[in-house]
């Protein structure tokens, strides 16, 4: 196996998947202990060189190769350059289906990739499948697939109603969050009080969202800044004891009690 320390230095900025693979193609064959065959070589060198027109999986029919190539795909799996499955194909024969990302691609993408297709983003991270499917890694992505599909059909239920009464995504025009928290608080408090006459939660969880829908769009300087309107509290300045003595930490409650006390 080729020594991690070795593909540090491999790549040295952002390149795309082929150009890692280039990269990796360049670097067996200045990689010589121990000795790797040119055939070995050659032979991944030429795989490489098909990715353009078709891609990082190749079909490779078992009749057309070489012993020779069939000895340099096993020992480039050994290496872990890439991965293959040899499967029955109708007519045809076996074919290997060679995935040239393999785990040694995917130690040098982490971090270094990006994707070839515009418009696409790309973490830099790879994963790959049982099946050989490759992808994006979801770490440190959102996870809406791990909302309860029952609590938001509760809240799409009350924003209809909402849209029969006023219209569809009036609010979205924008509401004070102010009155987003005076609902909210109304609603949770009809909910402890055990009130069925509405939907409390989804009302509740409802001005919730409005108010996160309302810091992104003032975030994004789509809707004004004024909407944010809940108190703004200002730290509490300091406090002198005896007219010379300035405290250095917040007052606690008894002190905060003996200095209304002894004004009264």
């Amino acid at each position: 196996t080729i020594p991690k320390s070795l593909w540090s230095k491999t790549v040295t900025k952002m390149m795309s998947d082929y150009g890692i693979l280039t990269a990796m193609r360049d670097e067996l064959a200045k990689y010589d202990h121990p000795p790797i065959a040119q055939t070995v070589r050659d032979f991944y060198a030429a795989l490489v060189k098909r990715v353009p027109q078709e891609g990082f999986e190749l079909l490779l029919p078992d009749s057309n190769l070489a012993e020779t190539e069939e000895q340099a795909l096993r020992s480039l799996k050994e290496m872990q350059y890439l991965e293959f499955s040899l499967k029955h194909h109708a007519g045809d024969g076996y074919v290997y289906h060679v995935q040239l990302r393999g785990q040694r691609f995917l130690e040098v993408a982490n971090g270094q990739v990006r994707s070839v297709v515009v418009g696409m983003t790309d973490s830099g991270e790879r994963q790959t499948f049982a099946t050989g499917a490759v992808r994006d890694t979801a770490e440190g992505k959102s996870r809406p697939d791990l909302i309860s599909p029952f609590a938001l059909d509760r809240v799409g239920l009350w924003l209809m109603l909402g849209a029969q009464k006023y219209s569809e995504n009036n609010w979205m025009k924008g509401i004070p969050v102010s009155r987003c928290m005076a609902s909210l608080h109304r609603h949770l408090m009809k909910y402890m009080q055990r009130d069925t006459s509405e939907d409390h939660l989804a009302a509740l969880v409802t001005n919730g969202i409005f108010v996160l829908h309302f810091e992104e769009m003032v975030k994004r300087g789509i809707l004004p800044d004024t909407l944010l309107d809940l108190p703004d509290y200002e730290p509490i300045p300091s406090v002198h004891c005896n007219g010379d003595e300035t405290l250095e930490h917040e007052p606690d409650e008894e002190f905060r009690w003996r200095k209304i006390h002894d004004n009264t």
